[in-house]
């Protein structure tokens, strides 16, 4: 069946139909009415983010599955709420489609929405229907909380602190490659970087630890890549960062198929986003007392790759020394994407 021979308000009594029946505490009134209605407790901040997810920008139907394209789209708007150290409170779904598309890519898109809800506790609290002329166009505004004043913002970062990532990095990017060069990789491992590309895990609960912990100075999820996404905090900070290459985190994965690729494996690491790890900013020494029991905990690694110094800009230093001024190349909308696997530092 068709989306146009279904229509607008039959489309969301089944959408509705497939979402959980339980609510938060902090939820009023929820879908069926002209909003939803959220009651904070008493000591926190709201915190709200939107992002849009296009057809043929950010997925492709002939990529994924349905249900990987609505975890995805929901994963990106739940790792802003972890960049700010905070917890979901609820989404909201705003879906373009066109009226040729069928109801079940639909109801399976929702299901995939509905697993990384319940996986994150961010339930689906409403949401609009309008219709496409062409493409899918998925934008999702998610509301979350935060203890007064406890916020993780861009702008802490402090001369003499050190620079953190959570995983490893560029292995969204190279699920990307994999999918845009298959000729190239036959035979080689992809399955994990395939997963971090279609179906990203935000580190939520790990950066609710961080904050608890008292250990964030600043916090940004790796979005864009490393080289944009520390510049992003340098600038509101008013600082500089300098990257030590030895200790940036590549999984062998992504080694061979950077190897394969004939780039750097850095490259991937630095330029690449979306893989929604954590960066974060830490006064010097503390992090190292945690890292084992983090790493116990989440089954996830945690790695000094840096440090905050006085000026502007990220450099980056090289295994033989020498540094270099290393320019923000991660993703930009309105930028031209030929192919970025171009002037790699060789580490």
């Amino acid at each position: 069946m068709l989306i146009g021979e279904l229509g607008e308000f039959a489309l969301i009594d089944r959408l509705q139909q497939r979402l959980q029946k339980t609510a938060p505490a902090q939820l009023v009134r929820g879908i069926g009415d002209d909003c939803a209605v959220l009651r904070p407790a008493a000591g926190m901040d709201l915190l709200l983010t939107t992002d849009t997810q296009e057809e043929g920008v950010h997925f492709r139907r002939d990529w994924s599955t349905p249900q990987d394209i609505g975890w995805r789209c929901l994963a990106v708007n739940v790792s802003d709420i972890a960049a700010m150290g905070g917890n979901p409170l609820g989404a909201v779904i705003a879906l373009s489609v066109p009226a040729t598309l069928e109801v079940a890519f639909v109801e399976a898109l929702y299901d995939g929405l509905q697993e990384l809800a319940t996986a994150y506790d961010c339930p689906i609290i409403g949401g609009n229907i309008s219709k496409a002329s062409e493409h899918l166009t998925v934008t999702i505004t998610v509301l979350g909380d935060v203890p007064s004043g406890r916020g993780v913002y861009r702008s802490g970062a402090q001369v003499g602190d050190e620079v953190w990532v959570t995983g490893d990095l560029g292995g969204a990017k190279a699920g990307l490659e994999v999918l845009l060069h298959p000729e190239i990789l036959t035979g080689l491992s992809t399955s994990e970087v395939l997963r971090r590309y279609r179906r990203p895990r935000p580190r939520l609960r790990e950066a609710q630890y961080l904050r608890q912990h008292g250990v964030l100075h600043s916090l940004i999820d790796i979005s864009d890549g490393l080289s944009s996404d520390l510049a992003h905090i340098c600038t509101e900070s008013g600082v500089s960062a300098q990257l030590e290459a030895v200790h940036i985190p590549v999984s062998e994965e992504v080694h061979h198929i950077a190897r394969a690729l004939q780039v750097a494996p850095l490259t991937l690491a630095l330029h690449g986003g979306e893989d929604f790890e954590l960066c974060f900013i830490a006064p010097a020494g503390v992090v190292s007392r945690l890292q084992q029991t983090f790493a116990a905990h989440f089954q996830c690694p945690l790695r000094r790759v840096g440090t905050i110094q006085a000026g502007r800009g990220v450099t980056l230093r090289l295994p033989d020394g020498t540094q270099q001024p290393l320019s923000a190349r991660g993703y930009d909308h309105f930028r031209t994407h030929t192919d970025d696997l171009t002037e790699a530092p060789d580490a």
